[in-house]
């Protein structure tokens, strides 16, 4: 069956089962793989949260908005969730009324934690009870910043809220950290690390509860790195323009992050990019997770003391990054992508990026054979940092994290955007049946530090499968299809203060922009969701004791960098 016909068909039951619970209204349909309903109560909407967790739908980002100026007057809440089969998006919008507070949906979804502290602290709304514990300010913006600023409400200026935060400053104002008022459990000992850290590790604050030298408990400070980015969007940025903000999210996903940014905004100009541009960005979507993970891959090799296997790969990924520059002029791939399109500083030299490619995976592969199969390496890894597969769907854990995990969760194929959509290129066959081919399949989703390690070097393979795949389409191309690589956008003003989105699977999972358009061809709001956000709490769950009834593995704190460094979370991205 077609897969538009596939995706109609799911929409239509999916209506008439969002009907049988009432008070469910239908707005409209944002996209051909979209559907956006309002719902106005809180009991319709913790039905429907039932309704969606036991159909196994996926919370994949949740945003406040602050529309007191708009037609509703209101604060609203909007749910965005991923039908677990089909490539199929609902959108559920919620309106606050007159209040500051909303029905939360931990009970069926307990990924809505990291949304709602975030909300907390920036729009000053709160979730209702019942819950398991309360969202107390702090965890986005905490001691530098006074209770109540509220940056993301649209009733006071930027220079209001700078004043007010060099007022608190000023005054000595310093409100105390989870940190500080910590107390151990039982007789354990309290270990806090960072927020500042050896090396070039970005800022996080780890507390450690320890017996001996197993971890007991784990609290992860964030918010160290926050930078406003948000509200930079809200603040005078030019819809065509917002694709530099979105590349200074997170720095080694900087093409991922603004390909997603430019896809929302295509669709709200209405803008297909041209076909040799969809073909570039799925090679450079695919480069940039191809040096990453060759360098999660030395980082490993280098935490076990293995320096020798973790230089040999430094150097793979310096070739990648100058591969990167001689296609893209930049190493990170920045100011490429654009909305309708790609920009080059020189013609595109596919048979370069396929000789360079090939020789470095080659030697990649060969280093990551001899990791593997290393006694000492294994030892370390395996059965170390376990993540469940039913701890992974609990917490919503996305992108690699889930797939090692035994998840199969994955944009390119889940919900297929540009080149991935293309019948010649067959993400299901490309991405997922080839590496359950391999021999080292199943291992490679144990949810252990070595299957994460696994799930790093098989993404790698499939990565050059793919973009050999692109480039003999871009060679089949005719030269003036080849050259035409831009469309210029233009902003329609019918659309202003309608809701678009955009998404790239980046190399740590799915990055996902949800964009609204304002009057003045600027960026009402912009709400940014990296995988990181989803993937923190599994990174805490995979080194506690979660086993109570049976054996409780133990993770020793000498193995926690290791673990870290296997799931390679975003502060950046985190904290925006």
């Amino acid at each position: 069956m077609p897969v538009d016909t596939v995706v109609d068909a799911t929409r239509a039951e999916l209506l008439i089962q969002l009907d049988d619970h009432g008070e469910v209204e239908l707005l409209h349909w944002p996209g051909r793989n979209q559907l956006m309903v309002q719902v106005r109560r809180a009991e319709p909407l913790r039905k429907l949260a039932v309704h969606l967790r036991a159909r196994q739908f996926h919370l994949v980002t949740m945003v406040a908005n602050d529309e007191r100026e708009l037609e509703d007057r209101s604060f609203k809440i909007y749910y965005l969730f991923s039908h677990p089969e089909t490539d199929l998006l609902l959108m559920v919008e919620y309106l606050l009324g007159r209040g500051a507070d909303y029905p939360s949906l931990y009970e069926e979804f307990e990924s809505v934690d990291c949304f709602e502290r975030e909300i907390r602290d920036l729009f000053g709304l709160v979730p209702q009870q019942p819950r398991e514990a309360e969202v107390k300010p702090g965890s986005w913006l905490h001691e530098p910043y006074p209770d109540g600023l509220f940056p993301l409400r649209r009733d006071r200026s930027t220079t209001d809220l700078e004043r007010e935060v060099a007022a608190w400053r000023q005054d000595g104002g310093n409100r105390p950290s989870s940190a500080s008022t910590a107390a151990p459990a039982d007789a354990g000992l309290l270990l806090p690390v960072g927020p500042v850290h050896a090396g070039i590790i970005e800022p996080g604050r780890f507390l450690f509860t320890i017996a001996g030298e197993a971890i007991e408990n784990l609290d992860i400070g964030l918010g160290y790195t926050h930078k406003g980015i948000e509200r930079l969007f809200q603040a005078g940025v030019h819809l065509l323009d917002g694709w530099m903000l979105a590349e200074q999210v997170s720095g080694d996903s900087s093409f991922a992050h603004g390909l997603a940014y430019c896809r929302a905004v295509e669709r709200l100009t209405e803008t297909q990019a041209p076909p040799a541009a969809e073909l570039l960005r799925g090679v450079f979507l695919e480069l940039e997770r191809i040096h990453n993970h060759v360098a999660d891959v030395a980082a490993l090799a280098e935490d076990v003391a293995l320096e020798r296997l973790s230089s040999d790969l430094s150097i793979v990924r310096e070739e990648l990054l100058r591969l990167n520059k001689r296609v893209a002029g930049h190493r990170y791939l920045r100011r490429r992508c654009r909305p309708g399109g790609m920009v080059l500083p020189a013609p595109f030299d596919g048979r370069h990026v396929r000789r360079t490619l090939g020789a470095c995976v080659d030697r990649f592969d060969e280093v990551a054979r001899h990791l593997a199969g290393r006694p000492g390496f294994r030892d370390r890894t395996i059965g170390v940092g376990v993540l469940t597969q039913g701890q992974a769907r609990r917490l919503g854990v996305t992108g690699l994290a889930a797939r090692a995990s035994g998840i199969p969760r994955d944009y390119r194929c889940d919900h297929p955007a540009g080149v991935y959509e293309q019948a010649w290129l067959d993400a299901e066959a490309h991405l997922r049946a080839g590496p359950s081919r391999e021999p080292q399949a199943a291992e490679a989703q144990a949810g252990d530090v070595y299957a994460r390690f696994l799930t790093r070097v098989l993404e790698v393979r499939s990565s050059h499968a793919v973009i050999g795949a692109i480039l003999d389409q871009c060679e089949e191309l005719p030269p003036t299809e080849r050259e035409h690589l831009l469309d210029e956008p233009r902003v329609l003003p019918e659309n202003n203060y309608t809701v678009a989105i955009g998404y790239a699977e980046g190399f740590r999972g799915d990055i996902v922009y949800w964009l609204m358009q304002d009057k003045l061809d600027g960026v009402y709001r912009c709400k940014v969701r990296d995988p990181s956000m989803l993937n923190w709490p599994g990174l805490r769950q995979s080194v506690v004791p979660w086993d109570p009834e049976g054996p409780r593995p133990e993770t020793v704190l000498a193995d926690f960098p290791l673990v870290n460094k296997s799931f390679n979370l975003s502060y950046s991205g985190n904290d925006l």
